[in-house]
C-alpha cells in the first residue's frame, strides 16, 4: 500500500463495505483509470455495472483541492502529491474489489505522445505539454504500481452519448461513491474509465 507523506491528507473512505453485487456475466471485475492532466478517475466495473468509482484531482503543498496545482510540470513535487493521493485510492479500490471478488483486473489509458512532439514533426506543437505528458506520468505510475495492468489505446473512450452508460454514470452519484472532484461535477472522465474497464475485461 502507498504510505502517504506528511502534510497530504488521506483520501477519504474507502468504498461501501456491502454493495450489491451484480450477476456475474463472464468477465472479470475490473478497474478502468482515465489519467488525465487535472483529474483522474477510476471506476470498478462487474460486467455492465458501474460498482463504484471515484474523481480526483491535483493538491496544493498544504493538502487543499488545486485545479492548477499541476500547471508547472516542472514542479514534482505536485506530481508526486497528486501520484500519492490517486495510487491511494486505487489501492483502497483494489484492495475492496479483491476482497469482495477473490481478484481484481486493472486497466488503463495510454496517452500517445502528440505528433507535433514526435522526432521529426513538422507541426507545431500546439497542445500544452502538460496536457500529454502529465496523463503519460499518471498511466506510467499505474503501470508501475499494478505490472499487470491491462492497456488501452485512447479511441474516444467516454464520449458515447451519455444515456447509453448505466444510471450509476448519469445524473446524481451513488451513495458512498468517492469524491468527484472535477470543478463542475462532470462524469466524463468516470465515463471513460467505465469503458476502459470494458474494454480491460475481455483482453487476454
Amino acid at each position: 500500500m502507498t504510505t502517504l507523506p506528511t502534510g497530504v491528507p488521506p483520501t477519504p473512505a474507502a468504498p461501501p463495505a456491502a454493495p450489491v453485487r451484480p450477476p456475474d456475466l463472464g468477465t472479470p471485475p475490473c478497474i478502468g483509470v482515465d489519467p488525465g492532466a487535472k483529474w483522474t478517475a477510476a471506476v470498478l466495473r462487474v460486467g455492465d455495472y458501474a460498482e463504484h468509482g471515484w474523481t480526483m484531482g491535483p493538491i496544493d503543498r498544504r493538502g487543499v483541492l488545486d485545479s492548477a496545482a499541476l500547471d508547472d510540470v516542472d514542479d514534482w513535487y505536485a506530481i508526486q502529491r497528486y501520484m500519492v493521493k490517486m495510487l491511494t485510492g486505487l489501492d483502497q479500490l483494489v484492495d475492496y474489489a479483491t476482497d469482495r471478488y477473490g481478484a481484481v483486473r486493472v486497466g488503463v489509458e495510454t496517452p500517445k505522445v502528440p505528433v507535433g512532439y514526435q522526432p521529426n514533426s513538422r507541426l507545431a506543437n500546439r497542445l500544452p505539454m502538460g496536457e500529454w505528458l502529465l496523463p503519460k506520468l499518471f498511466t506510467a505510475a499505474v503501470i508501475g504500481a499494478y505490472p499487470a495492468s491491462r492497456l488501452v489505446l485512447p479511441d474516444k473512450l467516454g464520449r458515447r452519448p451519455a444515456t447509453e452508460y448505466p444510471r450509476e454514470l448519469r445524473g446524481t452519484r451513488p451513495p458512498g461513491w468517492g469524491p468527484n472532484e472535477a470543478r463542475r461535477g462532470e462524469r466524463d472522465h468516470e465515463r471513460a474509465a467505465y469503458d476502459i474497464a470494458g474494454l480491460a475485461a475481455v483482453m487476454p
